[in-house]
């Protein structure tokens, strides 16, 4: 009969969806995933044992209640990850309290970059602020400096021009001072010779 035809139309529901996670859980190449998918096998058909035929009556089974209903459902489902492996959730908590962490430590460590920035700007606002303060002075020294040169060369200039007719003065008492020694002289060979 029909409840032996459901059971079995339940059985290949289940055995085409195990293929079918069995193929995508190859294409993961982990072995944890391998070995989850093992076990389930097992599980699955420790099922198929339970509900199939007797091996010595080849006919249907007609128990008023059968040994255990095979169900699609996912409260049944060998795959269902709550069902199977509790333990899964637990990692899921684990990696979502680390998530958490991490979140919490990249919101400190950015709040500390923000802090980080903000000093560093006020200290290069307090470095802009000394340069402008040290290049304003460096120019009033400059002025200064260029102004004492100017006086300096004004100065030298009038040392110069005084020196210049000092040694114009000195040649003419020098040449008044030759003249007169040639006439002394002149005049002593006169009265010498007189």
């Amino acid at each position: 009969g029909t409840g032996y035809e459901n059971q079995r139309i339940g059985n290949v529901a289940g055995a085409r969806e195990t293929v079918e996670q069995a193929d995508w859980r190859d294409d993961t190449d982990d072995d944890e995933l391998e070995d989850q998918e093992l076990e389930v096998h097992y599980m699955y058909m420790a099922q198929l044992q339970e509900v199939s035929p007797d091996a010595a009556d080849s006919g249907p089974i007609f128990d008023d209640e059968p040994v255990q209903k095979v169900s699609n459902n996912d409260h049944y489902n060998v795959f269902a990850m709550e069902s199977v492996h509790p333990e899964e959730e637990i990692d899921q908590n684990d990696d979502d309290n680390d998530l958490a962490k991490e979140r919490e430590l990249l919101a400190s460590l950015i709040e500390k970059l923000k802090c980080e920035i903000n000093v560093s700007k006020n200290h290069n606002k307090f470095l802009e602020t000394s340069n402008k303060v040290l290049v304003e002075k460096l120019k009033s020294e400059i002025e200064d400096f260029k102004n004492k040169n100017k006086s300096l060369e004004s100065s030298n200039h009038f040392f110069n021009e005084t020196n210049n007719r000092l040694s114009e003065t000195n040649n003419l008492l020098y040449t008044d001072y030759k003249k007169s020694e040639a006439e002394l002289a002149r005049r002593n060979s006169k009265e010498y010779a007189s």
